[in-house]
């Protein structure tokens, strides 16, 4: 390993009283990484802590105990309310962490308000939006990702299929010694195979919000190990488990570095407002529609303009990676004539070395149910502008009729009360009021007509939060984006 990192052992870290029990079948994760990028100093081999080492646990654990009153990351609850490590268990192939059940907070933000690329090229871009409170039950993840030796045994039984690389994609272990390719991350099996492999060994892919959830846990970080990028963290693929700087809140590893992964999720752009919705806002003939329609023609016949459109859009399921509340997706068989991205512009749209997966699996008959002992950080699903209340999520690619149908059917949460209805979009004389919480530049279906926020000086560029609000020239079907709003009280 040519980084010098701090090993911090997992088990140090998280799960105690567990890792006493280890058989020590799993001593290779506290090896040093393979030298696939040059990061610096190594740290010495005797200098790393082992997962079996019982005196540097046992201090870890007097360093780390947490006071009677103190109960946070890394235990859980159990039924009688007792605070206890979070517990581990070893599978033949594989370490899995208990998560505990709880609340978090799942989704992202837009990273823009900016409605000129969706009304160019019709597409989601923020499909994680809005942030939004979601629980789950304890369960079962997989500690790192599913690893090409444990794949190859599942081939060798028969049980699972051969991973096929794309032509012309280059095979990571390649160049490294068998001993260390065997320990990478398995990449390039479709989803479908990924499915497989969980399912023979006793498990299944995890939905969205579990790997979601075991990522940020309750704090709603932006990456699995915190708010800010870590320039130690390489962008490369290292054996599973060995990149110890990225840990999750739960302590599970690789979910932000090594390899992009699967889950169960059929993707649907606008999962992220479903939520929040009492019925379907989009137009099947919709601009959104159209263009996925003619992407998928022109991906599957190339030029030839009288070939037909398929006639049942190729179903994709969700990736993860990285920024928890992001997410994308890819298919398990590209068409002949595949651009290269999809739609939306992502690269990685099917089979990949840089794809892979990890297992879940739901408490078994004796295991004990622990729930989160922290609160979810809160998330406000409106803000208040004057006598106006905002949503927080917006619908993107949306014709005005769309944009009404989308505030329409809103039903926001709203504590103990009843959820708010009675949505719209917003008026072009309301915006005065709306400016300072409403964000731009858009442009914005408002109900008497599309409005964006303008440069005053008319120069190209960033526009400034403050720029004032105008009228667009835009037709009735033009694909813009829409935020509701509501009368207060």
């Amino acid at each position: 390993m040519t980084a010098q990192r701090t090993m911090t052992s997992v088990c140090a870290l998280l799960v105690l009283a567990a890792c006493e029990r280890s058989s020590g079948a799993y001593d290779h994760l506290d090896q040093p990484a393979p030298p696939f990028v040059a990061l610096g100093p190594a740290t010495p081999v005797d200098k790393l802590p082992k997962i079996t080492d019982q005196p540097a646990v046992e201090d870890a654990k007097k360093k780390q105990q947490p006071a009677k009153e103190e109960c946070g990351r890394g235990r859980g609850r159990d039924p009688q309310g007792q605070c206890v490590v979070l517990a581990l268990r070893e599978l033949p192939t594989v370490q899995q962490v208990q998560i505990p059940g709880g609340e978090f907070v799942m989704g992202a933000l837009p990273g823009d308000y900016g409605g000129v690329a969706p009304r160019e090229t019709p597409v989601v871009r923020w499909s994680g939006q809005p942030p939004r409170h979601v629980k789950l039950a304890s369960f079962w993840i997989d500690l790192h990702e599913v690893t090409r030796k444990a794949y190859a045994g599942c081939v060798a039984t028969g049980a699972c299929t051969p991973a096929v690389c794309p032509a012309g994609q280059v095979d990571p272990g390649a160049e490294v010694a068998a001993d260390i390719a065997e320990q990478l991350p398995q990449g390039c099996v479709t989803q479908a195979q990924a499915a497989s492999y969980c399912a023979q060994a006793g498990g299944r892919l995890p939905s969205e919000a579990e790997w979601e959830y075991a990522a940020r846990g309750v704090d709603a970080r932006m990456y699995p190990w915190g708010n800010a990028i870590e320039d130690q963290i390489p962008n490369a693929i290292y054996p599973a488990g060995h990149v110890r700087e990225d840990s999750s809140y739960f302590g599970i590893l690789g979910l932000g570095s090594n390899v992009t992964e699967w889950v169960a999720d059929l993707y649907d752009a606008d999962a992220g407002l479903r939520p929040f919705l009492s019925g379907e806002f989009r137009d099947p003939e919709g601009p959104l529609q159209v263009a996925r329609r003619e992407f998928e023609r022109k991906a599957a016949c190339g030029e030839q303009s009288d070939c037909p459109a398929p006639v049942e859009l190729p179903p994709r399921h969700v990736l993860k990676h990285f920024s928890a509340g992001e997410r994308a997706a890819a298919r398990d068989l590209l068409p002949p004539h595949f651009p290269g991205a999809e739609l939306e512009g992502w690269v990685i749209a099917g089979v990949s070395p840089k794809l892979g997966f990890r297992c879940v699996a739901d408490l078994g008959p004796g295991d004990v149910p622990l729930t989160v002992p922290s609160p979810a950080a809160t998330v406000p699903l409106y803000r208040v502008q004057g006598d106006l209340q905002i949503f927080g999520g917006v619908a993107e690619a949306v014709t005005q009729a769309e944009a009404r149908r989308f505030c329409a059917a809103l039903q926001v949460p709203d504590g103990a009360n009843p959820p708010l209805t009675g949505w719209r979009l917003p008026l072009r004389a309301e915006l005065g009021e709306l400016a300072p919480s409403f964000r731009g530049p858009g442009p914005f279906w408002g109900e008497d007509g599309a409005v964006a926020q303008v440069p005053a000086d008319g120069q190209a560029g960033p526009v400034p939060q403050d720029a004032p609000w105008q009228a667009d020239a835009a037709s009735v079907d033009s694909p813009l984006l829409a935020r509701c709003v509501r009368t207060s009280g």
